[in-house]
């Protein structure tokens, strides 16, 4: 680890945590896009393939039976390919983020590794993040299942739901965001993980959720409006466009957008994970103090050790 890194490892506010994200962004961007594109372009194409099966539809209005019979089958084929895709889109989703963390991490320790480094750097946590999220979004789902009950009470339902809806919106939304960091780095299984990442979450937690709510509001600038714009854009350069080729130009649009945005949204959390450390359990001294018996050349090595 160089010592710029290590004169770096402080307290950081909001601004300067966004910043620091950007010029880790700018400095790895070939190897940070690079991991997105690789685990987006696949889930684009089948999604793709996906559009063009629903959208095939041929003229057997003078066959009712046969039309019927076309009808089910690409009904079924559909909910099969719908389910392969969901299947797909969280593996490589996850894979993307165990990677993309992890070379986000090394880089801000100063430790800088490539592109297939990053992949063949994370080992099987990738698996471990998979089940991890679905079981914290399990937990926050039934967190959210009292709170759609207390809405049916009359007078004061409305306003207690509302409260505890925001609530559990704020725990999913910090809770799950802090999971890569923690399994990635920490390297610990399904429940400890989650157990860890509500540990962070609880020493900072309001100012974290609004971290996270800039994050959001981000997405929504660099994500979502620019692509319905693109596709506004198209439709009336060309007239009306068909359902397919609207699917085309917005998919298009939003794979290409995310892969750019998403590397800055994972820095700005792994960013955040290494803040809460360096505020409430003294990371930067652990690195310090590391640092001077030995070089350091696996971040998550160190941050597994430290959180013990």
């Amino acid at each position: 680890m160089n010592e710029t890194s290590l004169l770096n490892l402080r307290p950081l506010s909001i601004a300067e945590l966004f910043d620091r994200s950007f010029r880790l962004y700018r400095k790895n961007f070939g190897t940070f896009l690079g991991i997105m594109l690789l685990t987006q372009i696949p889930l684009f194409l089948f999604g793709l393939a996906l559009s063009a099966l629903t959208d095939t539809t041929p003229n057997l209005s003078s066959n009712a039976d046969l039309t019927d019979l076309f009808m089910t089958t690409t009904i079924i084929s559909v909910l099969i390919a719908g389910t392969v895709g969901a299947i797909l889109s969280l593996i490589f989703t996850q894979v993307g983020a165990a990677a993309l963390t992890k070379a986000i991490a090394d880089s801000y320790l100063g430790h800088t590794i490539g592109f297939w480094e990053a992949f063949q750097r994370i080992g099987n946590t990738w698996v471990t993040l998979i089940f991890a999220s679905i079981v914290a979004s399990l937990i926050v789902l039934g967190l959210a299942i009292p709170v759609g009950i207390i809405f049916l009470i009359p007078c004061i339902g409305p306003l207690i739901g509302f409260v505890g809806f925001v609530a559990v919106v704020a725990i999913g939304n910090v809770l799950i965001s802090l999971i890569p960091p923690v399994v990635v780095l920490e390297k610990k299984g399904v429940m400890d993980s989650i157990r860890r990442a509500w540990e962070l979450a609880k020493l900072r937690f309001w100012w974290a959720f609004g971290y996270l709510f800039l994050l959001g509001l981000m997405s929504l600038l660099v994500i979502s409006g620019p692509t319905a714009l693109i596709q506004f854009l198209f439709e009336t350069a060309l007239g009306n466009l068909s359902e397919f080729s609207q699917t085309i130009v917005s998919d298009t649009a939003s794979s290409l957008l995310t892969a750019v945005f998403m590397p800055i949204r994972l820095a700005a959390i792994t960013l955040m994970y290494f803040d809460l450390r360096i505020r409430f359990e003294g990371f930067d001294l652990m690195v310090l103090a590391a640092a001077d018996n030995t070089t350091i050349n696996d971040a998550s090595e160190l941050t597994s050790k430290g959180s013990l």
